[in-house]
């Protein structure tokens, strides 16, 4: 489905450009050439190509037709040049193409440059997340930093940065963040420069760059002085570096705040968390447990920081619900197993552990993610014990106030190992929970 929408893109994004590249007699005039007007007229056919094999059959026909004038200094053949490497995948030999155009068309001409970028930047990434999930880490990152040549955006900046750092060249990370931060991208989506300055922070002081990640960070608040989740993590470096006045007044002030949304809380919660905080970060998930007292995450954090901070008592009742709501998540036994035992009922931590052992399968991953109209994506990822052949699990999501607004069975088998699927709602979901497995 990717290929076919990139195909039809393609050549609907040629027509606009010889409609509009006075042909017609519209603003942006290209002088006329034999040899590209032979190139579209084959490119035009791409609408009428069934698989892949007549895609490239085209491009290879129209590169044949247009490399009999590939000199000229008409900006429209390096123009048509880009956008048939493009379709052949030979992406570094378009990005020669564009730089070339861009050197030479009118200024009124640009956008169809932007356009076969922004056509490149596309493939790429798809061919990136693509090979990510086919676990071809080196050809997904290949790709995302490709991408950037064609278009710099935030995900490719950061989806390659990301990559660096799992394949150990920190130094590599390093370098992809602070390139997103320095091309400057005008209208930058708010979450993912968030993203691009985390990642840059955290990572420069994981490297001992102390100096730098608070640099990042104070350069990124005097444009953002109200980004809550950047102020947790630049106090989080203070209070590593022994400015722990400084450190503290962040904190203070931030719980004082009285403006955030629960997600908002899960961040600057997870914040403390990470800065070892672990009494504020308690009192940041409270927070947002106010916000969203069936959020699985908020729960799941609210306990784990109050054991963590000393305070296992008021949390084994929370703790013991997590294991009615999501029976197999080996976290929600592990929560309630540590809340008994640092609560010293050593007895039922014992028989707590029992219980999560003699589980058929054990939950490792579970998660109820919003998507656009309505949708939410259910993710689960589980490990299996002694179950067997084709199984179902039943699912309850609530609203707001804790009401089961829709309800959903899941049938799956033993050793699949997860299953995905997805729940509309004219209600907004608050949280799910699931029930035990039958057959």
């Amino acid at each position: 489905m990717v290929r076919t929408g990139a195909r039809a893109a393609t050549a609907a994004t040629l027509a606009s450009i010889f409609t509009s590249a006075g042909l017609f007699g519209q603003e942006c005039e290209f002088d006329a050439n034999s040899a590209a007007s032979t190139a579209s007229e084959a490119i035009q056919r791409l609408t009428e190509a069934p698989t892949a094999a007549d895609s490239t059959t085209i491009f290879e026909e129209a590169w044949a037709a247009l490399g009999s004038d590939l000199d000229s200094d008409n900006p429209v053949v390096p123009l048509l040049g880009a956008q048939i490497q493009i379709g052949l995948g030979n992406f570094p030999a378009a990005v020669e193409f564009l730089d070339r155009y861009d050197a030479t068309a009118a200024p009124e001409c640009m956008m169809h440059g932007q356009a076969q970028r922004y056509n490149a930047w596309v493939r790429l990434y798809n061919q990136g997340v693509t090979a990510y999930g086919a676990s071809d880490y080196e050809t997904a990152l290949d790709a995302f930093v490709l991408a950037n040549d064609f278009n710099p955006d935030l995900r490719t900046y950061s989806n390659a940065a990301l990559l660096q750092s799992q394949l150990g060249d920190n130094a590599g990370a390093i370098e992809t963040y602070q390139a997103a931060l320095a091309a400057d991208i005008p209208d930058a989506d708010t979450e993912s420069l968030r993203g691009i300055v985390r990642g840059l922070g955290e990572m420069l002081a994981a490297e001992g760059r102390a100096d730098e990640a608070l640099q990042t960070y104070r350069d990124y608040l005097a444009g953002n002085p109200d980004d809550v989740v950047i102020q947790i993590q630049y106090a989080g470096v203070l209070a590593d570096e022994g400015q722990a006045e400084e450190s503290a007044a962040i904190y203070a002030e931030t719980l004082e705040r009285a403006d955030l949304t629960y997600q908002q809380w899960l961040e600057v919660g997870v914040g403390f968390y990470n800065a070892q905080n672990f009494p504020d970060a308690a009192t940041a998930f409270a927070n947002a447990r106010e916000g969203n007292a069936y959020s699985k995450e908020a729960m799941e954090n609210y306990v784990n920081a109050s054991i963590q901070s000393g305070r296992p008592g008021p949390v084994i009742a929370l703790a013991d619900t997590l294991t009615q709501w999501y029976p197999y998540d080996a976290l929600a036994h592990q929560l309630k197993f540590q809340a008994l035992g640092r609560a010293e009922m050593n007895e039922q931590a014992m028989e707590a552990m029992g219980v999560e052992q003699e589980l058929p399968l054990s939950v490792t991953f579970a998660q109820m993610a919003p998507a656009a109209n309505g949708r939410y994506i259910v993710q689960l990822a589980f490990t299996n014990r002694t179950a067997s052949g084709t199984l179902q699990m039943a699912f309850e999501f609530v609203d707001g106030g804790g009401q089961v607004v829709t309800e959903h069975t899941q049938a799956f088998g033993a050793d699949s190992g997860s299953f995905t699927f997805e729940i509309q709602s004219d209600v907004p979901l608050a949280g799910f929970r699931y029930g035990t497995i039958g057959g």
